[in-house]
């Protein structure tokens, strides 16, 4: 399957990746209705007529997610003085990940919380407002320390003894660095809690050494986030494919030996693509999609497949001037949207590839693209099928990701449990990470 896993979905075209999907899948998911099709993806309902090999593939995709099932999350709300300026999304992370921290150090009677990544403080005030913890938030980001420390001068002083923001870039090195600063600021602690709300990349693997390493650090709570940006160890260019080997991936001595015994090259088909599906949305946002979302999904992923395609065409690089290529306010049609890309992403000869090209103007790009789009724009149906497929993929692969994670830390000896924390439909990193060193 990696067709589906190995592949940016911004080279869908450029790899054929639409053409891989067997025909006889496509030929039964291209008639299904809007509810069929949502049901498909979301709830793996297939039917008796459909081929073999589309309900292996869907039997196969439940049976390799090892994730448990996500219960009904209990009904919390953030008090409503914490609400201002936050997302739905935000509040729904910071009261579900505080409830499940206060419900695990009660057990331990842990009264110290130190929080990896703590941003602008959110989770730390909640934590001691609501539970009376005091809290060490670490944050690599200056502004976002700084920002911290005055809004809890502006809105929480009552906390300034108990809640403290320091500035630190924290690395798998970090444990007496970490230790000292405890001490230093909360000098009558005895154990402590370690605990970070999507830790993004390598912050992951650092925070499980650091737990590790640190004897009163009796517990951890992680919830991983951006698998996608761990740091890559060795690159190797062939010539179908690069070959990308991370430091952090794979953690466990488990999975490291079952990829050498099977002889595997985890760097060939575990690369970028399959981390960053593993930390897409999960398909169970596909339940209850209406044709029009479909339908503006699948435009967004054809429309950006083929300005790349376009520009391998004619050796041609893409560069953003900005940090979003494109805007889906700005889907309201082809045109629309090749307007607004040009705008934002500039196309400059490949290095790589002698350019033997005229310089084109912007008016000839323009209607050049658009007739890319014309011979391509059939394909809008598939797309959203190939889509819909690798969803199907997400939690397999989240799956193997934080398994290998659990297992390193048994690995140490230290008992570990993965908890479903929140509503994946408003927060698709969901899953926690719970050690505690006994």
């Amino acid at each position: 399957m990696q067709w589906l896993h190995n592949i940016a979905v911004t080279e869908i075209l450029t790899k054929a990746s639409l053409d891989a999907i067997p025909k006889e899948w496509t030929e039964h998911l291209r008639i299904l209705k809007n509810d069929e099709f949502n049901n498909f993806i979301a709830r793996r309902v297939t039917k008796s007529e459909w081929p073999d090999s589309l309900k292996t593939y869907v039997e196969k995709c439940q049976n390799i997610n090892k994730l448990p099932p996500i219960q009904t999350s209990p009904r919390i709300e953030l008090p409503q003085k914490f609400k201002i300026g936050l997302s739905q999304k935000k509040q729904h992370e910071i009261i579900h990940l505080a409830h499940l921290v206060h419900t695990q150090c009660k057990l331990y009677n842990i009264q110290t919380i130190v929080d990896l990544g703590a941003g602008l403080g959110y989770v730390c005030q909640m934590l001691h407002y609501l539970y009376g913890y005091q809290v060490l938030g670490l944050e690599k980001n200056k502004e976002n320390v700084n920002r911290a420390c005055t809004r809890q001068k502006k809105l929480y002083p009552d906390s300034l003894a108990k809640v403290k923001y320091i500035h630190c870039d924290v690395t798998c090195d970090s444990a007496d660095m970490i230790e000292s600063i405890l001490q230093q600021e909360f000098p009558n602690f005895t154990d402590a809690c370690l605990i970070g709300l999507h830790a993004c990349g390598d912050l992951s693997a650092s925070a499980s050494k650091i737990f590790c390493k640190i004897n009163s650090i009796k517990l951890f709570i992680l919830i991983s986030c951006c698998y996608h940006k761990l740091s890559i160890s060795k690159n190797i260019q062939t010539a179908l494919q690069e070959k990308q080997y991370f430091h952090n991936f794979p953690t466990s001595n488990c999975l490291r030996e079952t990829i050498t015994a099977h002889n595997f090259d985890i760097g060939q088909f575990l690369r970028i693509p399959f981390l960053r599906l593993a930390c897409q949305e999960s398909a169970d946002k596909w339940y209850g999609m209406s044709k029009k979302e479909h339908d503006e999904h699948s435009f967004h992923v054809l429309a950006r497949a083929v300005l790349e395609l376009y520009s391998q065409q004619n050796n041609l690089v893409l560069k953003k001037k900005v940090r979003k290529g494109t805007r889906k306010s700005q889907c309201s049609s082809f045109q629309t949207y090749v307007k607004d890309s040009l705008l934002r992403y500039d196309l400059i000869p490949d290095i790589n590839v002698k350019f033997t090209g005229n310089v084109i103007v912007h008016d000839e790009l323009e209607k050049d693209i658009m007739q890319v789009w014309e011979e391509q724009s059939k394909k809008l149906k598939t797309v959203e099928i190939y889509s819909g497929l690798q969803m199907m993929l997400q939690l397999p692969a989240e799956s193997l990701i934080l398994q290998d994670r659990l297992l390193w830390l048994h690995e140490q000896d230290l008992e570990a449990v993965i908890v479903p924390v929140m509503n994946k439909c408003i927060s698709p990193r969901s899953y926690a990470i719970v050690s505690h060193k006994s």
